[in-house]
């Protein structure tokens, strides 16, 4: 929701830097915030005081659940915990003389970048 008022420079840089720190946290460890910190991102040119509720809050979420990990693979390892595979192909196709290749990389069974 967009606000109609005009929120002033300093509010707008203390919105703007409690936005970075959860989008910062939401990029490197917590996932689960994605979707309200990229609502509340949006909002960064005019935040009204309903925004400002919004990003307190999840702020407060990060700082409550701060001792949270997410947790890949289970009790029972049935998988190697680290698993890369790959493949390449030097200059197979005929017509160009391209090579192809590709990896995938497995922590705990779950495919990872």
């Amino acid at each position: 929701m967009l606000y109609k008022g005009i929120a002033t420079k300093a509010r707008i840089l203390e919105y703007l830097q409690i936005v970075s720190f959860c989008t910062y946290f939401t990029a490197i460890t917590r996932p689960n915030t994605a979707f309200s910190t990229k609502i509340l991102a949006k909002l960064l040119q005019n935040p009204s005081l309903q925004h400002f509720n919004a990003i307190y809050k999840c702020f407060n979420y990060l700082e409550a659940t701060k001792h949270y990990a997410l947790e890949l693979g289970t009790l029972y390892i049935k998988y190697p915990v680290f698993a890369i595979a790959s493949n390449a192909a030097y200059a197979n196709n005929l017509m160009t003389r391209q090579s192809t290749k590709s990896s995938i990389f497995q922590l705990f069974g779950n495919i990872i970048d």
